[in-house]
């Protein structure tokens, strides 16, 4: 039978598994042959979603066997860590996937000079993270600090609007997300966002799906106000799949305002 070229066996296998990604074709595919599981492997792991401990000790166990080549873990590039997952645990799958650009650490707040360290090292451009874990992220000169363009900052508990003026050290910043399902969350809190982020251009004010509205207003068609999503994890997922998520839905809602807010100014003739 004859062979076809290996540039174009890749992107025949490469091409199937990206349309129809899940973990039964992967395994199917990982059996033809050893080139062809190193190339679905790059693709497989581009997304690691750490469900619960459990599944941080299998990943950390993959790690250690040294049975998968360590440039394997540098093609993570969207990883969710969920407050399930332990802080160790979580340390050391960021202590190996060092190429990491999106990270979603939902991780109960525990006081961990590891952690903030790992995470100023990445070059990430979108985040999601709890608030005091974002506090005590080193602002020494690194990739994230220029490059991140998408934040969303998760809340255990009450904070004080000031720590939100830390975002004036990401100068691409022009996505901002908070959560407003607690008390002690105000109009501060969006005015020291806005004050902060000169290149701000979706806010959005997360909120219980049976209350989607604020206690109070502010006119600016930049601020958005969602329901928490029914699956956090498959929403954070979805951008990378293709999918419409918490970001592009609120970027279809801005343009919206944004149209509305020029015709209250400019009126259509007709």
């Amino acid at each position: 039978m004859p062979r076809l070229p290996p540039e174009l066996e890749r992107e025949i296998f490469e091409l199937a598994f990206r349309s129809h990604r899940d973990a039964a074709l992967w395994r199917t595919l990982c059996l033809v042959a050893r080139r062809v599981q190193c190339w679905i492997d790059l693709i497989h792991y581009e997304m690691v979603t750490i469900n619960d401990d459990l599944h941080a000790d299998t990943f950390l166990a993959l790690i250690e066997a040294n049975t998968k080549p360590l440039h394997l873990f540098d093609a993570v590039k969207t990883l969710c860590l969920p407050y399930t997952v332990k802080e160790t645990s979580a340390c050391g799958i960021l202590a190996v996937c060092t190429r990491v650009e999106r990270l979603a650490c939902w991780l109960n707040f525990k006081d961990s000079p590891e952690l903030p360290v790992l995470l100023s090292r990445l070059p990430l451009r979108q985040l999601s993270l709890e608030i005091i874990h974002f506090c005590q992220i080193p602002l020494a000169p690194s990739t994230w600090l220029s490059d991140l363009t998408h934040l969303e900052l998760v809340a255990w508990k009450n904070y004080d609007a000031a720590a939100l003026y830390k975002l004036s050290h990401l100068p691409q910043l022009t996505h901002v997300a908070l959560n407003f399902d607690r008390d002690g969350m105000g109009v501060e809190h969006i005015v020291a966002v806005l004050s902060s982020c000169p290149h701000l251009q979706i806010f959005v004010a997360i909120v219980q799906s049976d209350e989607l509205y604020l206690d109070f207003e502010l006119d600016d068609y930049r601020i958005v106000v969602q329901a928490t999503a029914d699956d956090v994890i498959k929403d954070w997922e979805a951008s990378y799949l293709g999918l419409a998520d918490m970001w592009s839905v609120a970027e279809a809602t801005v343009e919206e305002q944004r149209q509305e807010a020029f015709d209250a100014i400019f009126p259509s003739s007709q």
